[in-house]
């Protein structure tokens, strides 16, 4: 699934008041045979690494595996639900889009110098 040959992003601003938290919706189209087993696995693992530099990010539910028509036709479609929430530092916390987009670019930036230097690490981004 990290090998994804496409990707899009939507963003929708939502001007709910009271504000709420940062969520977004991920889908993926496996190509071929896949293990759900595996990829639930792979899922709260990434969920563990991201909350390292991120912690107020989380799945609000386990990954959903359905057979959906798709623009390739039916298709196995696996869902994600994902929910941010800020530290609360500097902006409130449902502005956690800022925090999560702020440590993931820091984080690349520490992947990029220790590779650069030579540092030997195994880190998946």
């Amino acid at each position: 699934m990290g090998g994804a040959r496409q990707g899009k992003a939507i963003i929708i601003l939502n001007p709910a008041d009271p504000p709420i938290l940062m969520r977004n919706t991920v889908y993926v189209i496996p190509e071929g045979e896949f293990d759900e087993a595996a990829i639930t696995a792979s899922v709260a693992q990434m969920e563990t690494e991201v909350q390292a530099y991120v912690p107020g990010y989380h799945l609000k539910n386990p990954p959903v595996f359905d057979f959906l028509d798709t623009p390739w036709g039916k298709r196995a479609v696996v869902t994600m639900l994902l929910e941010v929430e800020g530290a609360g530092d500097y902006l409130p916390r449902h502005a956690g889009n800022l925090d999560i987009m702020t440590a993931s670019a820091r984080r690349v930036g520490e992947l990029f110098a220790q590779r650069l230097l030579g540092i030997q690490q195994e880190v998946t981004v």
